[in-house]
């Protein structure tokens, strides 16, 4: 199965594993469970104990909506356990699953120009600064990012330097011109330190830590969003 699962998607399955084992050690004093002891009750608790656990690397408590994708993991568990005939019941048969829908905000031209004009001392937050900017002028998400070199890059018959590359999620293939502020972008990292490690445009960053940060510039940007 990790043949056919992204490095991204395998570590979201890791965290969700995380979770089980402290939910088995905390609530259940034990380290494991046979899986005919999955039952309706089970998972009730395993999602009271994700709603109030608070991570160490956290400030707050989970959104319902990140309860919601550990329950779902751990439901193509179970289910491929019901499919093989290791269970004789599926315990999520009862189990409703309940996400909140969240309508995203886009950020006005003034404000990606108030992020692009500020100056940041801490290198995280410059990392992060980039790679967002970046991401705006190529259309490209953050793992798609995360995954360019230089084997991406190709002249294009504008004469112009294009990326070249396969979205993650969607496998498709897409070609996208490098506007000036892309390039200066590249530019910047390229002869990096963790670039010529990783043989990438830019260093590695997870998504957990870049979307913490980039929620620190809004705020040092004073952009508000719900």
């Amino acid at each position: 199965m990790s043949e056919s699962l992204t490095y991204g998607t395998l570590k979201n399955y890791f965290t969700t594993q995380k979770y089980i084992k402290l939910f088995l050690a905390k609530k259940r004093k034990t380290q494991d469970v046979y899986l005919s002891q999955l039952t309706f009750r089970f998972l009730v608790d395993f999602e009271k104990f994700l709603r109030l656990y608070v991570p160490e690397d956290h400030q707050k408590k989970m959104e319902n909506n990140t309860v919601m994708k550990h329950i779902q993991r751990l439901r193509k568990m179970v289910t491929l356990a019901y499919k093989m005939e290791w269970i004789d019941k599926d315990p999520f048969i009862k189990f409703k699953p309940t996400y909140i829908k969240n309508e995203r905000e886009f950020l006005r031209e003034d404000e990606l120009l108030t992020i692009i004009e500020k100056e940041f001392d801490i290198e995280r937050l410059t990392l992060v600064k980039d790679l967002f900017i970046f991401s705006c002028y190529t259309g490209l998400s953050y793992i798609d990012v995360m995954n360019l070199n230089e084997d991406n890059i190709a002249i294009g018959i504008d004469r112009g330097r294009w990326i070249i590359t396969n979205r993650q999620k969607t496998h498709s293939k897409v070609k996208i011109p490098i506007l000036p502020i892309a390039e200066e972008l590249i530019g910047k990292y390229e002869g990096h330190l963790k670039t010529k490690k990783t043989k990438t445009l830019f260093p590695n960053i997870s998504n957990q830590k870049l979307n913490s940060y980039l929620k620190e510039i809004a705020d040092l940007c004073s952009i508000k969003r719900t």
